[in-house]
C-alpha cells in the first residue's frame, strides 16, 4: 500500500471539502476498491482547543489503482465543488496539484504512486 496525504486550498471550510471528497473516492466503482482514507490533521491538537484542525485525508492506495483512475477521479469531484478547488496529492518529498486530468498531470500522479517501487521504503510516506 502507498501512503498519500490529499489536501484541498483556497477554501472556506477545509474539512467540508476533505469529507465530501473522501466520500466520492470512497463510492467511485473504481477508486473506491483500491483506498482507504481518513481524515486527519497535519498538527496535534492544541491544549486550549476542542478537537484538532482537519486539514488532510491520508490515503492507503493498493497497487491496483492506476494514476489515471486517481487523477480522473479527483478531478471529477473538483469540477462538481464550487470554485474548483485545487488538490494536492503528496507522498514524500513528491507533491502533485490536480488540476486537470492531462497527460502532464498523469505522469505526476504515476510518478507518485510508484514512487513505492523506485524508493523502496515499504509504501510509508
Amino acid at each position: 500500500m502507498t501512503a498519500i496525504e490529499v489536501r484541498v486550498h483556497d477554501v472556506a471550510d477545509p474539512e467540508t471539502e476533505l469529507r465530501s471528497l473522501l466520500r466520492w473516492l470512497t463510492a467511485d466503482e473504481e477508486v473506491g476498491r483500491a483506498v482507504h482514507g481518513r481524515l486527519a490533521g497535519s498538527v496535534p491538537a492544541r491544549p486550549d482547543h476542542q478537537g484538532t484542525l482537519i486539514d488532510l485525508i491520508s490515503l492507503a492506495v493498493s497497487g491496483g489503482l492506476s494514476a489515471a483512475q486517481l487523477s480522473f477521479a479527483v478531478d471529477q469531484w473538483r469540477t462538481q465543488r464550487r470554485g474548483s478547488p485545487r488538490v494536492t496529492l503528496r507522498r514524500g518529498g513528491l507533491e502533485v496539484e490536480v488540476d486537470g486530468s492531462d497527460e502532464e498531470t498523469l505522469r505526476k500522479v504515476v510518478a507518485l504512486l510508484e514512487s513505492e517501487e523506485r524508493t523502496g521504503d515499504g509504501g510509508t510516506a
